[in-house]
């Protein structure tokens, strides 16, 4: 999942760039969650600190009067930390994009807020499309994906994430299982089987990501994951599903 925070000291600026972040996101059924919203830059770098995303976007304001930090300083500590780190500054300072290249920010935008309240969403917007663009060819060439089809558009999400996969209620299609979301999505558990071979039919409904098994109900033959969901596994099939989980669980 790619993490948005907002860092913005004028509170009805933060409110209306908040309310236009999420509603794109949840308009595009972005893998993408707001962290934080927040007018203080050491607020923001305090919460990256106690629990610090894999990957984040981050529109941030340069100026904060009544703070230590600025947004420069506070990117600069971003990059230090973070690994995928795409950066937005969105200020009334325009005369500062050059010193954020300079001091080697590389920001991916700089959203100058004298273009008037409707451009600046509309920049939003913009950045929200690239930066997850950028994320989801980040995670093609650096990760193994599951991938999804809804609607036309392709979805990622890593591998590692995946939970399971079942049949759906609804003919044709199935649902993922995973660490961060449940997606239900038009396919056939064949279809999934052939392409990733790394997902186990444990039963007739179900393919599991076996790395990510934390337990075993031996009395109802099934799997648990982590967020406690659990999947049937088929007697004849039992023994040898037990074994290998056993061999991982060990490890």
């Amino acid at each position: 999942m790619l993490a948005v925070y907002l860092c913005e000291d004028n509170p009805e600026q933060l409110k209306q760039y908040t309310r236009v972040v999420q509603r794109y996101i949840m308009i595009n059924d972005y893998d993408m969650q707001v962290r934080l919203a927040t007018p203080s830059p050491k607020a923001l770098l305090a919460d990256l600190t106690r629990n610090p995303p894999e990957y984040a976007l981050f529109f941030l304001d340069i100026e904060f009067p009544a703070e230590h930090l600025t947004g420069l300083e506070t990117a600069i500590r971003i990059r230090q930390q973070l690994g995928f780190a795409e950066i937005v500054f969105v200020t009334t300072h325009s005369e500062m994009a050059l010193l954020t290249f300079e001091r080697k920010v590389e920001p991916m935008d700089f959203v100058v807020k004298d273009l008037g309240p409707e451009q600046i969403y509309q920049k939003l917007r913009e950045n929200i499309d690239y930066g997850y663009e950028r994320y989801t060819n980040y995670l093609g060439n650096t990760e193994n994906l599951f991938s999804y089809m809804i609607g036309g558009r392709k979805f990622s999400l890593p591998m590692g994430d995946v939970y399971f996969v079942e049949t759906a209620e609804t003919p044709h299609k199935v649902i993922v299982h995973a660490a961060s979301q449940l997606v239900e999505f038009p396919g056939f558990l064949k279809d999934i089987a052939d392409q990733y071979t790394e997902l186990y039919r444990t039963d007739k409904s179900f393919l599991a990501n076996l790395d990510n098994v934390v337990g075993i109900d031996a009395d109802e033959r099934r799997l648990i994951f982590p967020n406690g969901d659990k999947t049937d596994v088929a007697t004849r099939r039992f023994h040898e599903v037990k074994t290998l989980v056993q061999k991982h669980l060990k490890a």
